[in-house]
């Protein structure tokens, strides 16, 4: 029996043998091809690993979606609603879910690229130091001890990580990123992203800097001068005429210009006369009356009412003389005096009159302060020794006189007519400004920097609020409120 068997067996794998070796030729062929394509697969997924991770993709996003297609409506709402997602036909809430799904894997994906990329970039900088760099760092982080370069690098690398190495060369990445996509944009559209985050895109300082700067530039803290009249004529006489017709026309203007000075002159002598003959009573009540305070003697309170009328008689006859001009040279002195050119003729009239009052009062408080700063001035000379003294002369090229007194004088008008003095009251002026501005509010400074057609902004400031602000309250995405399935 046992021998029986035996013969079987063998008979058995003869035969097996004979079929194997009578194998059709085209199913081997297929066998071989199908080998030879799972060899090149392979060597194509090593080449080009994005190409594979798609490929991947693609397999996963299939077989979810048709476990999804699996599911009971009900139970694929439930699970939308968990997500934050909307609800509402089967093939849409399939496609929003794997979406979803699929932008969770990227988003790991790209997070674990951004690890392996800080932690090569980490490797390769350790790894570019010489010995004794790399051995002096290892010190620092308590890594003792003969260690050769690559111990070094893998022990200087754990302990990093251990102190959140990762995180913190991903944080500087990310915020870099966000540096330059902020940098990219345009004040306009900074200033829209400031306002959304609540952040104010504005620095106090660097608008008060840039005010003054644009009023200086205004003339704001120059010397003031009087503002004369500035009214074009269509013909000037002899202008198109010969030479005596000129001369003709400029003698009749001396002889006019003189017989109005002397009727000025005699009106102003009739007037004093006519104040000097009232009694001191009826001196101060007009004094009142005026707003003017009554002190002194009757000559004062005389010459306080005569320079009081003088200078209504003056704005009385310029009035008349503003009024008499055409609209068009009225809207161009408004112009001048960057004054609104809206409104009736009388309120153009008033506007011109208030601005050149109120520039003849800035005059006379010049006109004050260059007093005092001269009169400080010259205290400082008169303590100056005669030698000091005589080589500022030398040096400023002055007169020289014959006393100390002389020579500070000297100085004194050179300091003035250099510009040294406007240029202190300019200094003075402007910091006064200053400390006006920096009481005010942001809004108020930014209306300033409207009218100065000023930028106010510092991008490379709104660039930093925004990035911090967004650190602070964190880039979470919007999420979509679920609607409530339909009972």
């Amino acid at each position: 029996m046992v021998i029986q068997k035996r013969k079987a067996v063998s008979k058995l794998a003869c035969t097996m043998s004979k079929k194997s070796k009578t194998v059709p030729k085209k199913t081997q062929a297929v066998d071989i091809e199908h080998d030879d394509n799972m060899k090149v697969n392979s060597i194509e997924d090593k080449s080009n690993p994005k190409q594979a991770q798609a490929k991947i993709e693609k397999e996963i996003v299939a077989a979810r979606k048709s476990e999804l297609k699996s599911m009971v409506v009900n139970d694929l709402k439930n699970l939308l609603v968990a997500r934050g997602l909307e609800t509402g036909k089967k093939e849409d809430m399939i496609s929003a879910l794997v979406s979803l799904e699929a932008n969770a894997r990227a988003a790991v994906r790209q997070q674990e690229s951004n690890v392996r990329a800080v932690v090569v970039s980490k490797k390769e900088e350790l790894e570019a130091l010489s010995v004794p760099e790399l051995k002096e760092l290892c010190d620092s982080m308590g890594i003792k001890g003969l260690l050769t370069r690559h111990a070094r690098i893998e022990q200087f690398l754990t302990l990093w990580q251990e102190n959140k190495g990762v995180d913190k060369a991903l944080a500087k990445v990310a915020h870099d990123l966000r540096e330059g996509q902020l940098c990219a944009m345009d004040r306009s559209s900074l200033r829209k992203l400031c306002d959304k985050l609540g952040v104010s895109p504005f620095v106090k300082d660097v608008m008060i800097e840039r005010i003054l700067r644009g009023e200086t530039v205004a003339g704001r803290f120059s010397r003031p001068t009087p503002e004369q009249v500035e009214e074009e004529q269509d013909s000037a006489p002899g202008k198109n005429g010969d030479m005596v017709d000129a001369l003709l026309a400029m003698e009749a203007s001396r002889k006019k210009a003189a017989d109005l000075k002397a009727r000025q002159v005699e009106e102003a002598a009739r007037k004093r006369e006519e104040l000097r003959s009232m009694n001191n009573e009826q001196l101060k009540k007009l004094l009142q009356r005026k707003g003017m305070e009554a002190v002194g003697k009757k000559e004062d309170m005389v010459e306080a009412l005569f320079g009081a009328g003088v200078q209504e008689d003056a704005m009385l006859a310029r009035k008349t003389k503003l009024r008499s001009l055409s609209m068009d040279d009225l809207k161009k002195l408004c112009q001048r005096r960057r004054l609104t050119q809206e409104g009736k003729r009388d309120d153009m009239v008033e506007a011109i009159l208030a601005h050149e009052a109120k520039t003849c009062q800035e005059v006379q408080a010049y006109a004050a302060k260059m007093l005092e700063v001269l009169a400080k001035k010259k205290e400082e000379l008169e303590a100056k020794t005669n030698a000091d003294l005589k080589e500022l002369l030398a040096s400023k090229g002055c007169a020289w006189g014959r006393a100390k007194d002389d020579w500070v004088e000297s100085l004194l008008t050179e300091a003035k007519n250099s510009g040294e003095v406007d240029a202190l009251l300019a200094v003075m002026s402007r910091e006064a400004r200053r400390g006006i501005l920096l009481s005010i509010d942001e809004l108020s400074l930014q209306k300033l920097c409207d009218d100065l057609a000023i930028d106010p902004y510092v991008k490379e400031v709104m660039v930093e609020r925004i990035i911090s602000r967004e650190n602070e309250v964190g880039s979470k995405p919007v999420v979509k409120r679920a609607r409530t399935p339909k009972k």
